[in-house]
């Protein structure tokens, strides 16, 4: 009885750590849109930067400021 219980166990804890692998490739497809959309945005502003330095220009991220006023 004690080796069924230990069986038991070991698989327990195996189908333990499938299911957390599982919960994590479901967390990385669920937020990679996200991901890729920020990643974009990043680009984007990075462009415009930039774009806006070599016009003479002294760039600061909208979200940049948000953080410095203290608003967000």
């Amino acid at each position: 009885m004690l080796d069924n219980l230990d069986t038991l166990a070991e698989e327990i804890k195996a189908k333990e750590a499938e299911i957390k692998e599982m919960r994590k490739e479901y967390r990385e497809q669920k937020t990679a849109g996200l991901r890729s959309a920020i990643e974009q945005r990043n680009e984007a502003d990075k462009l415009v930067r930039d774009e806006l330095k070599s016009l003479g220009y002294n760039y600061r991220s909208p979200y940049e400021s948000l953080f410095r006023t203290g608003i967000a």
